[in-house]
């Protein structure tokens, strides 16, 4: 009898390493909002719009910057980035799987200047926003 257990212990660690995943499950993490604007610093205001395969845990703005939204419970969703917008990341998106990163959009939907009588539309021929790692 003793003679049958080591072999069946070995054949049961080898399952189990065997079963034990390629360690490409999901990854909770951090995915960045990246904006670029042809008027650096001279933007107020920009409204997204974010599609999702799940809805983000979270939201950050960047530094200086504060987001406006409803909390998230959909797998689309509208943002609103305010403060002084530069090309670059604007907004931290906190998620489940960083490695559906391929499956999330965002688009502008409207970008405001900031001006002594409020806010001022511009264009959105020369704004984009994507999403990356």
């Amino acid at each position: 009898m003793i003679a049958l257990r080591r072999p069946l212990a070995a054949a049961c660690v080898a399952l189990l390493a065997a079963c034990g995943g390629d360690g490409t499950g999901p990854v909770a993490g951090s995915l960045k909002v990246n904006f670029t604007t042809p008027n650096n610093g001279h933007d107020a205001a920009v409204l997204l719009l974010l599609t999702a395969p799940a809805p983000p845990v979270g939201a950050t703005g960047g530094a200086g910057l504060t987001v406006w939204g409803t909390p998230f419970s959909s797998t689309t969703t509208k943002l609103v980035v305010t403060g002084t917008l530069s090309t670059g990341t604007i907004l931290t998106l906190e998620v489940d799987d960083v490695n559906k990163v391929g499956q999330y959009t965002v688009s502008v939907q409207s970008v405001a200047a900031d001006s002594a009588g409020g806010y001022l539309p511009r264009g959105l021929s020369s704004y984009s926003a994507s999403i990356t790692k």
